[in-house]
Parts: structure tokens; C-alpha cells; sequence
């Protein structure tokens, strides 16, 4: 019976900092309840250990979580699929043990990856429930065709079970190995958290209904407030909640808030907000809580714009949320994405315009929209012509409308943010990530966007 299993995270991006990998935390929980040692191999931290873990280990199964398939920067992209390949020959060069892909940029493109690496099998999805039911079947012998989210070659060609969300009490508690988590904490003085799952906004090009279902699950205060407490004895005086959206329920917000005051948990955290539906009184509630920062998925500041990519609220929403942060006293920015269905040069003005109207923020604009497959603005491209119907949308293609050119659009910021002080066009320069490093060895937590402010 297969007891040994190795998880390797192989996501090395750094930019803006390094994210402690969630995901595998959870993952070596559920595995370890269900009788298997677990052991997690950071290759961001750890990156010359993989043979020495191999041979020291001597795993049964080694899982690969695959984050991200790029850097979604439009130029210079920075590619990772690739390593999946490399890194699992180098596994096969020492050892027998069957090799699992799995992670939220693995189940954009199962097929094609599982193909290109010659793995064993992969996780679509989440992976919870899925892989120790997977090692169950190897364990004993049975057939794996029934599992769901499994993926798996047969006569040559690649078969994916469809995919079953895991009920929230199957979240586990994330395993944090102080070591680990001391590198991360040093790095980006924070650890992540999850409070709920799954997305049932239209956004049109997002992946998570994809990933993760099409339905909120949300974990129960008193779960979330353990990881905040487990993160915390790993040595974090501050968390960012990774939800797609955390303020998917008035109610879920409040209770959490709630909670986290009763357990007198003190920690400062950080949020991605949707700017819709938020009062006054919701934001003192986070801010009393320990909420510091907020980074709102506004994506444009032009009403036609926000239609197009089916974001269901308006600028005046934007607008008030921000306001409600500022009144609030808590740091917030706003990623906007120029370029994408819709977009003129007339609208790229009015977003500009738009965005003079609001006080003490920084905006992180992207030009383009990275394009995968199975969403709305796949469908949309197809339909306006804009991209192939047999392009290979696993190297990193990026949709940029018709009306205006990625060059224009690019000058256009240029003249902009010279102006603007609060718009940060390009990546953090190397001026600011030292001032950042600084400000974080003086003990100052969070993303430190605010000191972005020219």
C-alpha cells in the first residue's frame, strides 16, 4: 500500500512577491487525515533540493501543483508550463513513484499538459478530495475511471472525469511548516488564507467558475478563524484573504468579521473586493477587524467598458466603495485591464478622466486580457474574428480589441502616469522593491502598494 507522498510546488514567481502555496497546504491536510505522510517541497525556496528530496523521501507519489500557466504580462511574459516537462524527468530519472499534476493553472489545460509532461495522471480541480481517493485506488488496486477530476491517458488519447466540487468541511486547516512559512513571512511578510470557494459572477474573462465551480462555498467562521490562528502561530502578524471576491455575502463578511473580534485574533489583513453593494458601516466592520488593505477588481472606470466584461456595477460604485474605504481608513487600489472588448481610445479618456475623481488610491493598469479558453470573451474573440479557432491557447495569447493598438494604448498611459502619480504602468522598479525590502525588515506587513504613491 502507497503510504509516502511528495507535493512539489513549482511555481517560482516572485512578482510583486512571493504567495506562500496555499493550495498544497490544504492538499497535505487532507492527505495526512486520510493516512498518508506528506511531505511539501517549495521549489521558490528550495530550488536545488529536488534530487536529494527524491532520494532521501523515496515517495510513493509525487503530486506537482501548477499555479500559474504565466505572468499575464503582455510583454516579456514570463512562461511556466514549461518547467511541469522538465521537472518531471528529472523525477523519472530517479525514481518509480507515479507523478500527479494538479494546481489551478494545470486544470485550465489538463489535456494538453498531461500530454506534454507524459505524467501519470492529473487533478482537474480540486484536489482535497480527489487525490486521496485517487491513492485509495492505487492503493488497493482499483480502477481510478470513477473518481472525479481525475485525468488519465488511455489507448493514447487523454480522458478528464468530470469534476465534483469538495463540501467546505473538506478544507482542512492548511499545513504551514514553520520553515516554509518563516521564508514567506521574510519575503512578503504575509501568509494567505481562504474563506470560501467557487464564483458565481460573469466576469467574461475569468477562470475561477472554471476552476472552482460556478457556486459560493463558504467556510464557516470558526474554520477560517483556526487558519488565521495556525498562520499566526507560523509567525504572520498579517494574512490576505485569496477568495476571488471576499464580500460575495453581506452576511459571510460580517460573521467572519465577527468572529475574528470575539477570538481577539489581532492581525492585519487584505482583501480582493468587488465594488458593489458596500456601505459605510460593512467597511468599519473589516476595518476594526484588522482589514488594511483592499484590492478592488474594478478593471475600468467606463460604464460601457464595465458592461462588456459582464462586471454587473458601475463607476458611481466604484467610486462609492472607494470612498466607503477611505472614510475607513484602510489602503485600497484599483487593477484596471485597458485594452479589452469594447475599448476605444474615447473610453481609455473617460477612465482616466473617471479616475481623478478618487481620493488617496493607486491604480495597477494591464493592457490586454489574457485569453483562455471556455470563458465568455474566448467566445466573444471567436465570434469577432480576433483570434483562430485552433489557436493553441496554452502559450500565452492576450486579447486586445480591434479598435485601439496595444502600441497606442501603451503611449497613452505613458502620457497619462507622468501626470498621474498614482498610476503604476510598468512592474514595481527596482528602486521600489528595495524600498519595499526595507520597509518590510523594519517590521512594516502587507503588499505596501500605498508607498507606490509618487
Amino acid at each position: 500500500m502507497s503510504h509516502k507522498v511528495l507535493l512539489i510546488n513549482v511555481n517560482t514567481c516572485s512578482t510583486p512577491y512571493p504567495v506562500f502555496p496555499l493550495g498544497l497546504g490544504h492538499l497535505a491536510s487532507s492527505l495526512e487525515a486520510s493516512g498518508y505522510r506528506t511531505h511539501l517541497l517549495d521549489l521558490a525556496v528550495y530550488p536545488n533540493d529536488l534530487e536529494d528530496i527524491l532520494r532521501r523521501q523515496k515517495p510513493d507519489i509525487v503530486g506537482l501543483s501548477l499555479r500559474n500557466i504565466d505572468d499575464i504580462h503582455i510583454e516579456n511574459t514570463q512562461f511556466y508550463a514549461p518547467a511541469l516537462t522538465d521537472i518531471t524527468k528529472r523525477i523519472r530519472a530517479l525514481t518509480d513513484a507515479a507523478v500527479v499534476l494538479g494546481g489551478s493553472g494545470y486544470s485550465l489545460f489538463p489535456e494538453a499538459l498531461l500530454k506534454a509532461t507524459g505524467a501519470d495522471f492529473g487533478i482537474a480541480g480540486e484536489g482535497e478530495c480527489a487525490l486521496p481517493a485517487l491513492l485509495d485506488a492505487l492503493a488497493a488496486g482499483n480502477g481510478h475511471e470513477h473518481i472525479p477530476g481525475i485525468v488519465y491517458s488511455v489507448d493514447g488519447s487523454v480522458v478528464v472525469n468530470r469534476k465534483r466540487a469538495c463540501a467546505v468541511d473538506a478544507i482542512l486547516t492548511p499545513a504551514m511548516p514553520r520553515r516554509l512559512a518563516a521564508y514567506y513571512i521574510q519575503t512578503s511578510s504575509m501568509l494567505n488564507i481562504q474563506t470560501q470557494r467557487g464564483c458565481g459572477y460573469k466576469c467574461s474573462y475569468c477562470t475561477y467558475p472554471l476552476i472552482e465551480g460556478t457556486r459560493f462555498r463558504r467556510r464557516s467562521p470558526q474554520s477560517v478563524c483556526d487558519d488565521i490562528r495556525a498562520a499566526q502561530r507560523a509567525g504572520a502578524r498579517y494574512v490576505f484573504i485569496v477568495d476571488s471576491v471576499f464580500n460575495t455575502s453581506r452576511s459571510h463578511v460580517v460573521a467572519l468579521c465577527e468572529e475574528i473580534l470575539r477570538r481577539r485574533l489581532r492581525i492585519k489583513w487584505g482583501c480582493f473586493l468587488r465594488p458593489k453593494g458596500l456601505t459605510q458601516s460593512l467597511m468599519n466592520l473589516m476595518a476594526r477587524a484588522g482589514l488594511t488593505h483592499i484590492e478592488f477588481g474594478s478593471d475600468s472606470l467606463c460604464d460601457s467598458v464595465l458592461e462588456a466584461y459582464g462586471k454587473g456595477f458601475t463607476f458611481g460604485d466604484v467610486l462609492h466603495a472607494s470612498e466607503c474605504a477611505r472614510m475607513a481608513g484602510v489602503h485600497f487600489a484599483h487593477f484596471l485591464i485597458v485594452g479589452g472588448p469594447t475599448e476605444t481610445e474615447k473610453t481609455v479618456r473617460e477612465g482616466f478622466a473617471n479616475s481623478t475623481c478618487i481620493k488617496r488610491t493607486v491604480f495597477f493598469p494591464f493592457v490586454g486580457v489574457r485569453l483562455y479558453p471556455d470563458t465568455p470573451l474566448h467566445a466573444w474573440a471567436l465570434s469577432e474574428g480576433t483570434v483562430a479557432r485552433d489557436a493553441d491557447l496554452l502559450k500565452p495569447y492576450f486579447y486586445v480589441t480591434p479598435h485601439i493598438s496595444r502600441e497606442k494604448i501603451f503611449r497613452m498611459l505613458s502620457l497619462f502616469s507622468a501626470q498621474a502619480l498614482n498610476w503604476v504602468v510598468s512592474d514595481v522598479s527596482v528602486q521600489n522593491s528595495g524600498v519595499m525590502r526595507a520597509l518590510r525588515q523594519k517590521g512594516i506587513v502587507g503588499p505596501l502598494w500605498e508607498y507606490l504613491i509618487r
